[in-house]
């Protein structure tokens, strides 16, 4: 199978028992034809990381900076149309490794790190001080888990249990999460009509 030029291993948990869910999937159609993905549970999505004693602070810093903003990103077939998509005149310099994007822009090669937005929320909480959020973020992906498909009562059981987690009972785990890791304070539920219908 391919998906986005690249040849995918078949997923290493579909000859595992069904309770083995994976709880990181990205999903995508070709993988849906594989497993059963839960409701989605995170939206991922591309974010700017940026030194915090750098030249750019804010993604219209970076927007206005034109062709003198240097952009570093994980080396992968399309990554200057992504960039330019967003900084149209940006320079892309694609490396190797996700650590190398982030050190581009610790060692002043690169004005902005494009990688993960749950990342660049990340770095920020566990190195106050040292980067900064652009405030922008685009290519929204969908976060789920997969399992093996086959299994009606355990798709649905981990269906009812993120729901739970993002909008009911559980809610107070999954918000220390976000804070936690990502240093945001999500909105409590509102009690009466269910957040998850509303327009």
């Amino acid at each position: 199978m391919k998906v986005y030029g690249f040849d995918l291993l078949p997923w290493p948990y579909l000859d595992a028992p069904s309770y083995y869910p994976d709880a990181n999937a990205l999903f995508d159609p070709a993988r849906a034809q594989q497993v059963w993905f839960t409701i989605p549970y995170y939206r991922e999505g591309i974010g700017f990381l940026l030194a915090a004693d750098g030249s750019y602070k804010n993604y219209d810093e970076l927007k206005a900076g034109g062709s003198a903003v240097r952009v570093s990103i994980l080396q992968n077939p399309g990554v200057e149309d992504l960039i330019h998509s967003v900084l149209p005149d940006a320079q892309v310099l694609a490396l190797d490794s996700q650590a190398n994007v982030i050190q581009a822009i610790s060692a002043g090669q690169a004005d902005a790190a494009a990688v993960d937005q749950s990342t660049v929320r990340w770095l920020n909480v566990q190195q106050s001080g040292a980067y900064l959020d652009s405030g922008f973020g685009f290519q929204p992906q969908t976060y789920s888990a997969a399992v093996k498909p086959g299994d009606e009562v355990w798709i649905r059981f981990l269906d009812q249990a993120l729901h739970e987690a993002m909008t009911g009972v559980t809610f107070g785990s999954y918000t220390a999460s976000f804070k936690k890791w990502f240093g945001i304070d999500l909105p409590s539920p509102t009690i009466g009509f269910p957040i998850e219908y509303a327009a």
